[in-house]
């Protein structure tokens, strides 16, 4: 089926949370939805530079609140890990934290599925937070991989939002000299994206469908192009497919087979 030119709904999904964001303005399929960059720019002010390093960083940290969600579950392992010394040089730490990924997949026999995010504490060393799917390791076993110091595994079976909870972790101060020019965040090759779909047919039969939990967040903004939008973040009951839905909803309007009759 083709889709229209223009869309004024957008859901994504990711595992159990849904995001709506409803345009009071149409929005063109064709149209580029990010900024084209600053390209030609020669007189970037320095308040445009902490401006652009704000929305690069609430980029990050909605891409890393959405591959955890369709990802990883509140029984996957959420772990913390910290040096021993005050370590400071970020670039150093990340190629520790590189080399205890290579350790940890050897050990396991595969490669695990994982988001890490690096913060500093407040005495200024390194730590990473890592949620990731793997089989039970004893603690101590998970601290000789890593090498560096201390191993903490958080208790996250009573969050039903645990990308929200490991992005919350990201880039708390945004004019950090220390993040600029380094990841703010690692990830495994190894993972789903999140869903997402402007099909209004679709849209209207997945909010019809899923059990609803609660809703975590909802607000409006305006922009310049597409007037006023209405987000809303839902968390459901269970985690959902958008592609089986869509495949669901194709058998259910495919016209019945007629019966062959021989003469």
């Amino acid at each position: 089926m083709r889709l229209p030119s223009f869309y004024e709904k957008k859901l994504i999904v990711s595992g159990n949370v849904a995001e709506i964001y409803e345009y009071e303005l149409p929005v063109s399929r064709f149209a580029p939805s990010k900024p084209l960059g600053r390209a030609g720019q020669t007189n970037t002010t320095e308040e445009q530079k902490r401006q652009n390093r704000v929305k690069r960083a609430q980029r990050a940290r909605q891409k890393v609140h959405r591959l955890v969600n369709a990802n990883f579950s509140n029984k996957s392992k959420f772990i913390t890990l910290t040096y021993g010394d005050n370590k400071i040089d970020l670039k150093a730490a990340n190629h520790d934290f590189t080399c205890f990924i290579k350790r940890f997949n050897r050990f396991v026999g595969h490669s695990v599925k994982y988001v890490a995010v690096p913060e500093f504490q407040k005495r200024g060393a390194v730590h990473y937070h890592v949620i990731m799917d793997c089989p039970y390791i004893p603690q101590k076993r998970i601290a000789e991989l890593w090498g560096h110091g201390f191993v903490k595994i958080n208790r996250i079976d009573n969050i039903d939002n645990v990308g929200a909870y490991l992005a919350k972790y990201m880039t708390k101060d945004l004019d950090d000299g220390r993040l600029v020019g380094v990841k703010c965040y690692f990830r495994s090759y190894n993972l789903k994206k999140p869903e997402e779909t402007t099909n209004e047919e679709l849209i209207e039969e997945v909010l019809s469908i899923c059990d609803v939990e609660r809703v975590a967040y909802s607000n409006k903004f305006d922009t310049d192009y597409f007037g006023e939008v209405c987000y809303t973040q839902l968390i459901l009951k269970e985690r959902i497919n958008l592609a089986e839905i869509r495949k669901q909803m194709k058998s259910a309007a495919a016209p019945p087979l007629q019966k062959l009759v021989y003469c």
